[in-house]
């Protein structure tokens, strides 16, 4: 459509007289049997052939430009993808060490509520009311024991959701990695 548009303006286009005299001197046979009128309509069918050209030049490079757009697209996509893995990944290696933490933790705590061991600590410590000092120790060392419990609870809950995300976000990995290479292939 738009190239109708143009050659209908070509058409009726007025033409210097030096670039008609120019063309007409360079085109004309020897015998000068070409009227004026088939001069101008050789010199627009040459313009046109001109723009055409232009035009399938500008389509590829339109084409280049579009590929390199979707290049940068999934590239950019994979990079935000690797982040997130990374991310996951880092973090189910830091619930691991907490996790290792407060296990050995928990262990120690064990050993320490039974009621010889309560005894044991505060055999140095005197005091009027020894039993409520052991009973005030027992009740400690239960409350860091089900806080301990409580926090090895809900990294064990949340471990299988974080291993799901980053084997969600490995998939997508591989599946941009191979949309990338698809991209790149194609011509």
């Amino acid at each position: 459509m738009k190239m109708a548009v143009w050659l209908a303006v070509l058409a009726w286009a007025p033409v210097p007289a030096s670039i008609a005299q120019d063309a007409s001197s360079k085109d004309r046979p020897a015998a000068e049997n070409i009227s004026p009128a088939d001069e101008h309509i050789a010199r627009l069918r040459r313009q046109v052939q001109e723009l055409s050209a232009q035009v399938a030049e500008l389509k590829e490079l339109v084409a280049k430009l579009e590929k390199y757009r979707q290049i940068d697209y999934v590239r950019d996509l994979l990079m935000k993808e690797e982040d997130r893995a990374a991310s996951i990944h880092k973090e189910l290696i830091d619930m691991a060490a907490k996790e290792v933490t407060w296990q050995k933790r928990l262990d120690e705590i064990e050993p320490q509520l039974r009621r010889d061991r309560i005894e044991q600590s505060l055999a140095g410590v005197g005091s009027m009311r020894p039993e409520e000092e052991r009973e005030a120790v027992a009740r400690r060392l239960n409350d860091e024991k089900q806080k301990i419990s409580a926090e090895l609870e809900t990294i064990r809950r949340k471990r299988p959701r974080l291993q799901d995300s980053l084997a969600t976000a490995e998939a997508s990995i591989a599946r941009l990695k191979e949309r990338l290479r698809e991209i790149t292939r194609k011509r």
